[in-house]
């Protein structure tokens, strides 16, 4: 948990701020819920939302970046785009987005590092692909769709998959095992949902990076998700002996 809240946290973020992310994580997100197993949404997400609402103004990525240089366009991408309209997507080459050569957090927009991480995880059997490939797809389809609609406003599917938090949250925040469905249908539009949101959010809300919300308000959709379960076969006999 600590480490999925320290990627997020921006550059400069002082002492201060992390001790007080740390305690609304583990005491409020985790502990108050009875701990591992039993907390209804993402304890390091819920901190990250609470501190991004409090102090919008030291979660503000380009500003924590003044001082460095990564040979690229120095604002967040999302931003970017969402002041200036779609064409100013142009101005960040893909590759430089898929090695991480963005205004981000720490290590959340670390693309193809996060990327291999994920397929690792998946490889490993310790997340199912159910989540993150619907996650990703549903960024892809309401992109594509918003982009269809208002090519000159919105910003296209790659560009949205490539930029902020979206890899980082379809492999490491919504596949958390306490939090998300556990069936194979419930996890697929579950996924579908929170890509859904996140390009909803990050196109007509005040925030550049709709993720962390996203995932919040699909966190809290699960349990009735999850009562889409496999129809079990043979009961009817049974039933009828």
């Amino acid at each position: 948990m600590g480490v999925l809240l320290a990627l997020m946290m921006p550059y400069d973020s002082p002492w201060w701020l992390i001790l007080v992310g740390c305690f609304i994580m583990i005491i409020i997100g985790k502990k108050l819920f009875g701990g591992l197993g039993a907390y209804p949404v993402h304890p390091a997400v819920l901190s990250f939302a609470i501190m991004l609402v409090s102090w919008p103004g030291r979660f503000d990525y380009t500003a924590s970046l003044l001082s460095v240089d990564f040979g690229t366009k120095m604002i967040e991408p999302i931003r970017f785009v969402k002041t200036l309209g779609a064409e100013a997507e142009n101005a960040f080459n893909w590759q430089n987005l898929l090695l991480g050569k963005q205004v981000a957090g720490i290590g959340n927009a670390l693309v193809l590092f996060l990327l291999l991480g994920g397929l690792f995880l998946i490889m490993t059997r310790q997340i199912n692909w159910h989540i993150p490939v619907s996650f990703l797809a549903g960024t892809f389809f309401m992109a594509w769709a918003l982009h269809l609609i208002e090519p000159t406003q919105f910003a296209t599917p790659v560009f949205h998959i490539l930029t902020g938090s979206t890899i980082y949250g379809a492999f490491f925040l919504a596949t958390d095992h306490t939090s998300s469905p556990v069936n194979p249908i419930p996890m697929l539009l579950y996924g579908l949902l929170g890509g859904g949101l996140t390009v909803l959010i990050r196109s007509f809300s005040n925030y550049s990076d709709g993720v962390i919300f996203a995932i919040l308000l699909i966190n809290l959709c699960y349990p009735l998700l999850d009562r889409i379960t496999p129809k079990v076969h043979g009961l009817e006999k049974v039933q009828n002996a």
